[in-house]
C-alpha cells in the first residue's frame, strides 16, 4: 500500500477479511494461535518480529462494535488508555486527547460517560482513541455495521476527511459501497478460502471483473448495477462510473436516455400514491403507546419513565412487506415487541385478523406471528441444527429428537435442511454455523411453522450479497404464498428494493406512513428523520435537478421500466 492510499477490502463471508485485519496489527500471529506463513510489514516493521505495543503506534484497528474495544468508562480515559500504557508525559497525553477529539468532531466530549453516547458517537471515540496513538495506517472492520443511516453518513464524512488529508493509509472492510466509492483508491477482493481474487482500481473491479465478483457473492455498488443493466438494455452509457456523482453525469450524457425517462415517467403514479387499490388487512395497530416503568433497561436516569412510543398506528396487508425504519432509539424494537405480544401496550390496541392479540393469548399468537431476532444466537434453543427446526414444529421433538415428529413433519424438516444447504450439518450445533448459515436457520425456524406474519429484525446484517439475496428470496416466496412481513432495517437499499410501504419512527412517534417513493422524494423529511436516501434515489434526484426527469426511482428495475430497451420501445 502506498502512503495515503485508501483500500477497500471485499469478499464473501468466511473469505478471511477480518483475519487479514488482525494480521496488519500483529494480533496474528502474536496473540491469535494458528498456522502463519508469509510476511507482513507495516511502516517497515515486520509484524511477527515487532512487539504489539510498537505495532499499535503504526497500525490502529477499529472494530465494528466499539463497545468491544472500550476499556474504560469515560471518553477522556478511553483515549488516554493507550497513551498511558506508552508512558507518555501527562502534558503530551492531554494535548493528544484534545487533538483526537477535535479531529473526529467531538470537541467538548472529554468528560462524557461512554454509556451515554449514541452508537455513532461511540464509533467516533473508538477512532479518536486510535488516532491519538499517531498510527500511519488505519484499519476499520465494518465500522458502520451497527449504525443508523445518519450516523453512517457522519462516519463516512469523517473517514473521507481523514483520507483527504493524506496522513493516513486506510484499509476498510465495508459493504455500504455507494457511500464511500468516491474516495476509495483501490479495491482488494478475497474469494472463499481466503485467496486473492483481485487488486486494482474500483472501475476495473466492478466493470471488467464484475461477473467474477458476482459469482463470488461480493457486494457491488447499486450505481454500477444500474449502469450495467442499462447497457444490457441497449443504452450507450459512457464511462465506468462507480459513485453517485459520476453516475448522474454519465446517465445525463447518455444519448436519448433523459428524453425517454421524461416521456415514460410523465404519466406514472406520483410519489406517495398508494401502490395497491385493494388491501386485505392482516394486522392493525391503532394509536399504540408504551411507557417503560422506571425507564428502559440499560437507559440513563434522565430517560426513566419516558414514553418509548406515542400513538403509533399501522396497517399490514396480506402479502405486503412493510419496512419499519428510523434512527437508533426511535422505538422500532419496542413496537415490534408490542405487535408480537412480547409487550402489552400502555394504550391502544393491536389486532390480528380482526382480533385483539391480548385475547388471542401467547400460544395462538405465536402460531400466527413469528419474530426473527437481529442476533440469531439469541433465538436458538436446541442442541442441533435439525433440532432447531424440529423444535419449531414440536418443542418435544426439539428437545428429544426427530423420533417425536410424525412422517410429514420429518419430511418437512429434511426438505428445509436441504434447501438451506444444511443437510450435512444436521447434527451440528447451530452455534457452530457461519453467520450466514445461522441467519438462514433462524429465518427458516419461523417459516417452517407456516405463520401468516413474520417480523424480521435486521435480516441482512453482516451478510454478503449472495447470502442477503438468498434470505430475501426466501422472504419473497413467503409473501407470494400469502404471508406478510414487517422488516426492521437500517439498510435503505433493502428498503428501496423490497418494501411496499414504510412506517418511519422518530423519538417514539410516527413521522411518515406510506410508500418508499413518497418518503425518499422528500429530502427534508428524510434528513429530519435521521435517515438517508438510497443511492439510486440520490441518482434519481440528481437527474431531476440536472435534466428534469420525475423523481422517485429507487431501484434498477424502476429505471429499466422507465427507460425501456433502447431502440425497441419495450419496457
Amino acid at each position: 500500500m502506498a502512503p495515503g492510499e485508501t483500500v477497500l477490502v471485499l469478499g464473501p463471508s468466511g473469505s478471511g477479511k477480518s483475519t487479514l485485519t488482525l494480521c496488519l496489527d500483529g494480533l496474528i500471529p502474536q496473540l491469535v494461535e494458528g498456522e502463519y506463513g508469509g510476511r507482513v510489514a507495516i511502516a517497515g516493521l515486520v509484524v511477527d518480529e515487532s512487539p504489539v505495543h510498537v505495532l499499535a503506534q503504526q497500525a490502529g484497528l477499529v472494530f465494528q462494535d466499539p463497545d468491544a474495544q472500550f476499556c474504560t468508562l469515560t471518553v477522556e480515559d478511553e483515549i488516554a488508555f493507550g497513551l498511558e500504557n506508552l508512558c507518555l508525559p501527562s502534558a503530551d497525553i492531554e494535548n493528544a486527547i484534545d487533538e483526537a477529539l477535535l479531529s473526529v468532531g467531538l470537541a467538548g466530549y472529554r468528560k462524557r460517560h461512554l454509556a451515554t453516547l449514541s452508537g455513532g458517537e461511540k464509533q467516533r471515540v473508538a477512532i479518536a482513541a486510535v488516532l491519538a496513538m499517531g498510527p500511519r495506517v488505519l484499519v476499520l472492520d465494518e465500522p458502520s455495521a451497527n449504525l443508523d443511516p445518519q450516523a453512517t453518513s457522519d462516519l463516512f464524512a469523517l473517514l473521507r476527511s481523514l483520507a483527504a488529508d493524506g496522513r493516513h493509509t486506510m484499509v476498510i472492510i465495508e459493504h455500504k459501497l455507494d457511500e464511500l466509492m468516491e474516495w476509495v483508491d483501490t479495491v482488494l477482493v478475497l474469494e472463499a478460502g481466503g485467496r486473492l481474487l483481485y487488486r486494482g482500481s474500483p472501475s476495473e473491479a466492478f466493470y471488467r471483473r464484475g461477473d467474477a465478483l458476482a459469482e463470488a457473492g461480493v457486494w457491488r455498488p447499486q450505481t454500477v448495477e444500474l449502469v450495467k443493466a442499462l447497457r444490457e438494455a441497449g443504452w450507450d452509457v459512457p464511462g465506468d462510473p462507480v459513485d453517485v456523482g459520476t453516475t448522474i453525469a454519465s446517465l445525463a450524457a447518455t444519448p436519448g436516455l433523459m428524453e425517454r425517462l421524461r416521456m415514460r415517467t410523465a404519466g406514472s403514479v406520483s410519489p406517495g400514491d398508494g401502490r395497491a387499490k385493494t388491501r386485505e388487512v392482516v394486522m392493525e395497530a391503532t394509536a399504540v403507546s408504551y411507557r417503560y416503568r422506571g425507564g428502559r433497561a440499560g437507559s440513563v436516569a434522565s430517560d426513566a419513565g419516558r414514553n418509548a412510543l406515542t400513538d403509533v398506528s399501522l396497517t399490514l396487508a396480506r402479502g405486503e412487506l412493510l419496512a419499519l425504519i428510523g434512527p437508533n432509539g426511535a422505538g422500532k424494537s419496542t413496537f415490534a415487541s408490542l405487535i408480537t405480544g412480547v409487550l402489552e401496550p400502555s394504550r391502544g390496541k393491536v389486532f390480528l385478523g380482526g382480533r385483539d392479540i391480548v385475547d388471542l393469548g401467547p400460544s395462538a399468537l405465536s402460531e400466527r406471528v413469528g419474530y426473527v431476532f437481529q442476533n440469531p444466537e439469541h433465538q436458538f434453543v436446541a442442541d442441533t441444527v435439525l433440532g432447531e427446526l424440529a423444535f419449531s414444529l414440536s418443542p418435544k421433538a426439539g428437545r428429544k429428537g426427530v423420533r417425536h415428529l410424525n412422517s410429514q413433519q420429518r419430511s418437512l424438516v429434511e426438505w428445509w435442511l436441504d434447501r438451506l444447504g444444511l443437510l450435512p450439518l444436521a447434527e451440528a450445533s447451530p452455534f457452530a454455523l457461519s453467520q450466514g448459515q445461522k441467519r438462514r436457520l433462524s429465518v427458516a425456524a419461523m417459516l417452517i411453522r407456516g405463520q401468516s406474519v413474520l417480523v424480521l429484525d435486521e435480516p441482512t446484517l453482516g451478510q454478503d450479497e449472495s447470502q442477503a439475496f438468498r434470505l430475501m428470496e426466501m422472504t419473497q416466496e413467503f409473501r407470494s404464498s400469502g404471508g406478510s412481513v414487517i422488516m426492521i432495517t437500517h439498510d435503505m437499499r433493502l428498503v428501496g428494493e423490497y418494501a411496499d410501504s414504510l412506517l418511519v419512527l422518530v423519538a417514539g412517534r410516527s413521522v411518515y406512513s406510506g410508500t418508499p417513493e413518497g418518503f425518499f422524494s422528500r429530502p427534508e423529511m428524510v434528513e429530519a428523520s435521521g435517515l438517508a436516501t438510497p443511492a439510486l434515489g440520490r441518482v434519481s434526484a440528481g437527474l431531476r435537478l440536472s435534466s428534469g426527469i420525475p423523481d422517485g426511482l429507487l431501484t434498477v428495475g424502476a429505471f429499466l421500466s422507465s427507460a425501456g430497451r433502447n431502440g425497441s420501445g419495450a419496457s
